[in-house]
């Protein structure tokens, strides 16, 4: 009797309606960040080619905003090979563009609620999400992204790193307006506010940095864990082909957070006053300094304490670069700073380097050896001086190869010196 009643109750349940729940609140599930908009001109190539739709409506618009621009195609050939890889074709950094696949078609610049996959720039996605406070902002067509991937996240940090973390943290949130969303369908666990733990977030990248280990460690926090592929380096110090000493000092800090103090601190005590003594017997120095915070800060306090120096940064004018850069080729600047930023999109050979200090380690270590490189070799006596700390090891390795940077973090000498 029991049985029966089992099964017949068993029968009964199974008659009511099957509950469906397999949408998120909005359709993108996929989300494409580039940094140019040649980047995103290759990757919906490929998607022509693997889609297997027969037509691509606004095709034509798509090759007009999107492909290289007539004499434009290539990078300036007197660049370095890597630069002429970036900045080859259009390299506008704002845009957005959804696109919508169905059968046999595939429909770009749909609108975004109604797009499959989204391929935007950092900037172009932040000026539709906004900030907190502003009165327009858009963020609810991020709700329901099931994978997110990051092309070539080193260049970011050289763009605003900023904004690829406001992206994070608008993903996945739950939307505040329905948008004809059919909640019945909805997993529970994105109306529970858990899809980010079953989203898939790919980061490619040529390094590894600690700005990119943050967001790998609070952006992404799929339940199924991570997964990090790293490489060990012979360091690009050996690509130096001039013959200079190349002296790397150690400071010792307590925190991450205090490093700029600790930094700055170090150069003007240590550094600085050494420099100034040698200005008559050593002028002619570089100091190379990749925060451009840091290198505000440094300007400042040149300017203070009235150094014969020039400044130029990514915001720099062209017009205003030439004028201190042939003012320091020629002696009249005993000083140039500089950040990393202006050398990764400008490439200029600065004339009449005899001296280089790295206020700390470059992010690309290409620009370490690129920039000895350019050290006038027939000007008799070239230096080099290098500030790190135990949490500059990532940019350390890729300077002086992995084994040295061990040795280097946790030796009980504060000094090292190379010679190429």
């Amino acid at each position: 009797m029991k049985h029966t009643a089992k099964i017949k109750a068993d029968i009964m349940a199974n008659k009511q309606p099957i509950e469906y729940r397999d949408q998120g609140f909005t359709r993108p599930t996929v989300l494409i960040i580039a940094p140019f908009r040649n980047r995103a001109f290759q990757i919906i190539k490929t998607f022509f080619a693997l889609s297997g739709c027969t037509s691509q409506e606004n095709k034509k618009r798509f090759m007009d905003e999107f492909s290289p621009v007539p004499g434009e195609d290539e990078a300036d050939k007197r660049k370095p090979e890597d630069y002429r890889k970036i900045f080859a074709g259009n390299i506008d950094d704002c845009f957005r563009i959804g696109i919508r696949f169905s059968k046999k078609q595939m429909k770009l610049f749909s609108p975004f609620y109604s797009s499959d996959v989204i391929v935007a720039s950092p900037l172009g996605l932040k000026m539709i999400i906004g900030s907190e406070g502003d009165r327009k902002r858009d963020f609810d067509f991020l709700s329901s992204i099931e994978v997110v991937i990051l092309d070539q996240a080193e260049i970011f940090m050289m763009q605003n790193w900023d904004h690829v973390k406001s992206i994070f943290t608008s993903l996945n949130l739950i939307p505040k307006n329905a948008h004809n969303c059919d909640f019945s369908r909805v997993r529970s666990y994105a109306l529970d506010g858990r899809a980010k733990y079953v989203r898939q977030n790919l980061i490619f990248s040529s390094i590894i940095s600690p700005e990119i280990n943050a967001l790998a460690n609070t952006g992404s926090q799929n339940v199924a864990g991570r997964v990090k592929i790293t490489r060990a380096y012979s360091g690009t110090i050996s690509d130096v082909a001039n013959h200079v000493p190349q002296l790397f000092h150690r400071m010792h800090q307590h925190s991450v957070q205090s490093s700029p103090d600790t930094r700055f601190t170090y150069f003007i005590e240590q550094i600085l006053p050494t420099l100034r003594r040698s200005m008559i017997q050593k002028p002619h120095t570089l100091i190379f300094i990749p925060s451009y915070f840091d290198f505000v800060r440094v300007r400042n306090y040149l300017t203070e304490h009235n150094y014969s120096f020039g400044s130029i940064s990514e915001y720099t004018s062209r017009s205003e670069c030439d004028r201190v850069r042939h003012q320091f080729k020629i002696g009249d600047l005993s000083f140039l700073i500089c950040t990393e930023r202006f050398h990764f999109f400008r490439r200029n050979n600065l004339p009449g380097v005899r001296n280089i200090v790295f206020y700390q380690i470059p992010t690309n270590a290409i620009f370490y050896s690129e920039l000895l490189n350019m050290l006038e070799h027939n000007a008799g006596d070239l230096t080099c001086s290098v500030i790190y700390s135990m949490y500059d090891k990532l940019a350390l390795e890729r300077v002086v190869g992995s084994v040295r940077a061990e040795r280097m973090i946790s030796s009980v000498k504060d000094t090292f010196m190379f010679k190429s």
